[in-house]
Parts: C-alpha cells; structure tokens; sequence
C-alpha cells in the first residue's frame, strides 16, 4: 500500500484491534523482574553502542540481530556467538515474532520509517535512532501509528534524559532566566560539499547493498555511501543539522514548548541538490504563547556564519564542545550554555552561576534514556522522547533541511504544517515513491 494511503491505513487497523488480542496491538507487558526480549536492527556503529550499554541490564535480553552489513556488525556478532543473526529484519521478524516484546532500530536515516513501522504493525515497542524519519511525512505515520497502539516508542536523542535538561526546566519555571529572548544551537561539523555521483564499485560480499538501499530508487555500490558516509547525501542522510539538532536544539524546544517555525531563513556555502552545504544558518521565527514577537532560534551548521562568542563568556573558555558543539538560551536576566546532548548546563559567565548556586533549583536523579524505554515497555514509566514528541522536533530539522536544500526562505502556516507558497518545498515535505515491495 502507498504510504499516501495511511490515514484509510489507520482507520482499518483500528477495526483490526476489534478482533486482536489487547497484546497484539500494545505490547507485551513484562512483570517487573522479567526480561525484555529485544531485538536489534543494526548491530554495528549506532546499534553497537546500543548492545553494549544494555549488555549488563539484568531487565534486557538479547533476541536477536539484523544487519545488512557483516562487516560492520562483526565485532557485534563476535562477543554475542549465541544470539542468532540476519541480514533481512524481516526474516528476523518473521521466525522470533513470538518471542521479541521491544526493537532497537539504528540504521541509516532513510530506513527509519519502513522498519519501525513494521515492528509496530506487530506489536513491538521501538526504540528508534535519532533524527526519527527521512521526511515530514514518515515523522507524522510513525507519530499517528504510536497514538494508533499505544506503544512504548522512544527516539534516541539520549540528551533528552540528561539532567541539564531538568536544570533548564525549573531554571525558567523559577525566573532566573527572565524572558528568553534567542536561543542559538550549533555543531562545528560542517558538510561534505558532494557535487558529484559517486563511480560505481564492486560491491563487499559482506554487504547486502539492496538491502541497504531499501525504499531508496536503485544505484550502483560505492563505499563514498557507507557505512557511515551516507549521512551526507540527500538521499540517506540529513548533514550536520539532522545529525545534531535533535541532540543541540532538543533542550530549548522542548522547555519553551515550541511548535513549528513561521518562518525559516537560511544563508549557506556550497549548497547543492544531492548533499548538504558546507556552512549553513538557518534562522527559525518560533510563534510562543504570550508574546507578540516570535522567538528567534538559529542553528549552524559549520563555523563560517556563527556562532558569536557572547560577551559573558569568559576569555579563553570554550564555547560549548570543540567537536559537538552546544547551545546557547538568552534570557533578559541570565544566559545559559550548555554543551551538546543537554550536557554540562551553567549560567555564564562562572561567577554568576556561583553567586545563583545556593538558590538554583537542582534536578533529581533518574533513569537514562535506554532504561526510560525499557521501564517504559514494562508499564513503569513512559518514554520521555516518544514519538509525538520526536516528530515533531525532526519536522522542524527538516524544514530547516528543505530550506538549505533550495538555498531560499520558508514561510509555515503552523496551524496546517504547510509549506506555504513554494510547490518544490512542499514535493520535499513527502517521501519519494518506494520501491517495489517496499511501501508500507
């Protein structure tokens, strides 16, 4: 079926939970020492990460791997010879339905959608890489489908979790900031400036690249494209602002409780129609509640546009993380840095976070993202950065992208989530056609 077709989708799934069983379509819910089966799509890069931060939870165990890449997941499949593995998720969906309850999905962006889809269509909670899907369109599905099953649904911006993201919460809720006036996120990592297809290559007899490709049209191997390099190609990947916005916009966005941009501007070097610039700005004009003027929100990709040094940051410290960046939230009254991921929040400059300590509200102690979802599939808490949520951060990361992808100006009706004015920018709000056996 047409992933345009969704929404007469949905509406017969909901007439397919009349005649399902409850757990079918919410989950199996584990007693509070039981384990977790789970599952993993991906075993190298992301998805290793993922393996080896769960590896010593007595709430996990291991069901199986997919991964389409042998020699990615190969130290993966070395430390785990029991668990079984496959190059097809759906194969492994296939023989282990009955025994996997949650699905760590960390594959590249443009095949986010199509898997947690499928594990949702069969009653497993997912655990999904950040940003959440490939377009405007995949990130409003995988939103509607949560709401449809009720689902324990994370996306993996694991800084949502973080402390400093419940500092910066009762910091504004106590007034210490006063009115935020601009808020600036960035990450050094400019693009790759690819202005060329890349020549065709013999493909690794340890890859499956069909499999790789997945709803993607069909082109030649080349390793320019993985297994890591995809992220800067307009068809797998997002660049630096998909990359790092849900991690360095994620703290002030969900704090100030924004919604979609007004408007979008942007000012790049080496924009091009099958990559990312080399250096972008890119401008968000965020309506809030209250305020007549909308807030102003900039993001950089890269460092020849920004971000300027503020005049309260001490000489010679640094501004946010060398290589991961930050953020930066201007109040009337203070200004907070952080680093990337909600990382290392302190008002600026030092002295004044040390004349604020003794009367700053401190943030409680709690589970991390990974044991917020698994918690979360057990009934005993619910995830922090579900997918409603993650939707829509990533929409506003692809608005962005639409933008630097054109090199011109957006303009949002926020009440329709529509592009307004510009048929191109509204075609790159949807997915391409999928594949022939790929369409959800």
């Amino acid at each position: 079926m047409n992933r345009r077709n969704f929404i007469s989708k949905t509406t017969a799934a909901t007439a397919l939970a009349a005649i399902q069983p409850f757990h079918i379509l919410k989950g199996q819910i584990r007693g509070a020492n039981e384990r977790l089966n789970i599952a993993f799509i991906g075993a190298g890069g992301k998805g290793r990460h993922a393996i080896k931060s769960l590896e010593k939870n007595p709430l996990v165990n291991y069901a199986a791997f997919a991964d389409v890449n042998d020699s990615h997941a190969a130290e993966t499949y070395k430390e785990h010879p029991e668990v079984p593995r496959y190059r097809d998720f759906r194969v492994m969906l296939d023989k282990h339905d009955k025994e996997i309850d949650a699905v760590i999905i960390s594959t590249p962006d443009h095949m986010h959608h199509y898997p947690a889809m499928i594990c949702m269509q069969r009653g497993k909670h997912v655990y999904l890489e950040k940003p959440l899907a490939h377009s405007i369109q995949e990130c409003r599905e995988l939103a509607a489908m949560e709401k449809e099953t009720g689902l324990a649904c994370q996306m993996g911006n694991q800084g949502h979790s973080r402390q400093g993201i419940q500092l910066l919460q009762k910091w504004i809720d106590a007034g210490i900031l006063g009115d935020v006036t601009e808020v600036v996120a960035w990450n050094p990592g400019g693009g790759t400036h690819n202005t060329k297809q890349p020549k065709p290559e013999p493909i690794p007899s340890t890859l499956d690249w069909d499999l790789w490709l997945g709803p993607t049209k069909c082109v030649p191997y080349s390793s320019i494209y993985c297994p890591a390099t995809w992220r800067w190609w307009f068809d797998y990947g997002h660049g630096t602002l998909g990359d790092w916005a849900c991690h360095n916009m994620d703290a002030p966005y969900l704090v100030l409780g924004l919604g979609l941009p007004s408007s979008v501007q942007v000012r790049t070097q080496g924009a091009n129609t099958i990559g990312f610039p080399s250096e972008a700005e890119v401008v968000y004009q965020f309506p809030m509640k209250g305020r007549k003027e909308p807030l102003t929100f900039k993001w950089y990709s890269g460092t020849g546009f920004g971000p300027q040094r503020p005049s309260l940051l001490e000489a010679g410290r640094d501004l946010g993380h060398k290589s991961a960046g930050g953020t930066l939230i201007y109040g009337t009254d203070a200004t907070v840095m952080m680093n990337s991921h909600a990382s290392s929040t302190r008002i600026i400059p030092e002295t004044r976070m040390q004349e604020l300590a003794r009367s700053l509200p401190r943030a409680a102690k709690r589970s991390n993202h990974f044991q917020n979802f698994i918690l979360a599939c057990k009934g005993e808490e619910k995830t922090r950065s579900n997918f409603e949520y993650g939707a829509r951060l990533t929409e506003v990361m692809h608005y962005g992208n639409i933008a630097t992808h054109l090199n011109r100006d957006l303009k949002i009706d926020t009440q329709k989530g529509k592009i307004l004015g510009d048929s191109k920018a509204t075609k790159l709000m949807s997915s391409p056609k999928a594949r022939k056996g790929w369409a959800v």
